[in-house]
């Protein structure tokens, strides 16, 4: 019982107590009366006095306003107190970003929908940071790789065991091509991210950081992986191009992935503009942006490539709830400079990708692509100088290497703890080039292909266990064969082991 009711219950007493007094006049003289009656009401007065002292105390630490030393009849409650109790703060689920935004082995689970997550459960309130809601999150992994190459790979015989399964590197021929059965322990999938996110009047703001083990591809090495923010329909920081569809990304326990898809990663900036503005459901997009992609070319000794000015990038999206599809264009201006040199030209490339839901949950993933000067927004490819060179030895105009590539890869639920998937990628550049580059006597690259199959049980949601088959072949121009040979072919298996962790607030 509250304190304010004691007043009334004690009063109702004392009033029975004087009653019954006053009842006993036959035994007590009125005057001996009339004295305890007072004595009476002033331990009443006293007593009232101190429980209002007391009611003030409590009630003042909910912002009211109450004298010490009220009479009697201000016990009542006034009908003027208008102060009200505080609402209660309205608690906001959680969202987390898209996983498709991550790039780990087995590319996680779906993105969540940031909702509860176990039988009415409830997320944690968002933290509260200078009078504003502040939604943040933690995920991560921690992944240990088996993998075994039954053939050669990596192009220098004294590098140590790749453990990404670059075709680019596989030898076809030489010292590096006897190098073969190698077995490699890695944690270098292991990531960290973290999250924040905040409304504001012209929208979210949210702002995401990734890092891993994969600064070295033979060793573990700490990189900053990706970085960035976005302020509504805004975007700037480190992440994957933005000529890549990041939905149309295959599932697979290899870190590299099909060796055609655009995974390179640029300082960018972008602005996505939904083009039905007024639609319940925005489903249709235009994005456009640029992005800071060096250029990566073969050129004679003393000449230097110079940046002109950023790539360009504008893409046509379509998501509805069954597909995500983009149509993405890109142009580049490349020059280079030195004694006696000064040669410029243009780079340009289209791609259309997507991902598809078919049957329950799986899903297919496709990807094609055409240009030129491409050679720096491939996986496969970069590094090698092959946006552009010299169009032969005897020419140094600098010429742009033609290039085309495709992936594809299909995910199947066989149940829900397990599912598998399969993916190919093929990647091929113009020939002309069969002097230019040749680096180190290793042949000048002509094409690639990329096959994996893999094997993924989750006996318990956080983690996986997974074992996957890689099959890779690498092919030169045949006037820069090695040892004879255009063709080199590596087999590799890959067993994972990983432990997801996921946190929001």
């Amino acid at each position: 019982m509250k304190v304010r009711f004691f007043p009334s219950i004690l009063g109702i007493s004392l009033m029975v107590v004087c009653f019954a007094v006053s009842a006993r006049g036959e035994e007590v003289s009125n005057q001996a009366m009339q004295d305890q009656i007072r004595a009476l009401k002033q331990m009443v007065l006293e007593l009232q006095n101190r429980i209002q002292q007391l009611e003030a105390g409590r009630s003042g630490t909910e912002g009211r306003e109450t004298s010490a030393t009220m009479t009697p009849a201000a016990s009542k409650p006034e009908k003027d107190a208008t102060a009200k109790a505080p609402e209660p703060r309205k608690i906001v689920p959680a969202r987390s970003l898209p996983a498709k935004a991550k790039k780990t082995a087995g590319k996680v689970p779906p993105a969540k929908s940031g909702m509860p997550k176990e039988l009415g459960a409830k997320p944690p309130a968002p933290l509260d940071v200078a009078g504003h809601e502040v939604r943040v999150g933690i995920s991560g992994a921690i992944q240990l790789d088996a993998i075994h190459d039954f053939n050669a790979v990596g192009l220098k015989p004294g590098d140590g065991q790749p453990r990404e399964f670059i075709t680019a590197y596989i030898p076809v021929g030489g010292p590096a091509a006897d190098i073969t059965n190698r077995t490699t322990f890695s944690p270098n999938q292991s990531y960290l991210t973290g999250w924040a996110e905040t409304d504001t009047p012209y929208g979210p703001l949210k702002v995401f950081a990734n890092v891993n083990l994969f600064g070295s591809s033979t060793e573990p090495e700490f990189q900053v992986y990706k970085v960035y923010g976005e302020w509504g329909w805004l975007k700037a920081g480190l992440d994957y191009t933005l000529w890549l569809n990041q939905a149309a990304i295959p599932s697979t326990l290899d870190f590299e992935g099909p060796n055609a898809a655009p995974e390179n990663r640029f300082t960018q900036a972008s602005l996505k503009i939904p083009l039905h503005p007024g639609a319940k459901k925005r489903e249709l997009f235009f994005t456009v942006g640029v992005e800071d992609a060096e250029a990566d070319m073969t050129l004679p000794a003393g000449v230097n490539p110079v940046n002109q000015f950023p790539a360009v990038i504008g893409k046509l999206t379509y998501e509805p709830d069954w597909t995500q599809m983009e149509l993405a264009g890109l142009y580049r201006r490349l020059k280079a400079e030195g004694p006696g040199y000064d040669q410029s030209i243009n780079g340009w490339g289209v791609v259309f990708s997507g991902s598809v839901d078919t049957w329950g949950s799986d899903n297919f993933v496709w990807g094609i692509e055409y240009g030129e000067a491409l050679g720096a927004y491939s996986q496969d490819t970069s590094g090698l100088g092959l946006d552009a060179a010299p169009t032969s030895a005897t020419n140094s105009d600098l010429k742009a290497i033609p290039a085309f590539g495709l992936w594809a890869g299909y995910q199947h639920w066989w149940s829900k703890s397990l599912r598998s998937s399969a993916t190919y990628g093929f990647m091929h550049l113009d020939s002309d080039f069969d002097l230019w580059p040749n680096p180190a006597g290793t042949g000048t690259y002509k094409q690639t292909q990329y096959a994996s199959m893999n094997l993924v049980w989750s006996p318990w949601p956080p983690f996986d266990v997974g074992l996957e088959y890689l099959y890779g072949s690498r092919t030169v121009t045949s006037s820069t064969a090695v040892d004879g040979s255009t063709t080199g072919r590596n087999h590799r298996v890959q067993f994972t082991m990983r432990w997801n962790f996921d946190w929001e607030r």
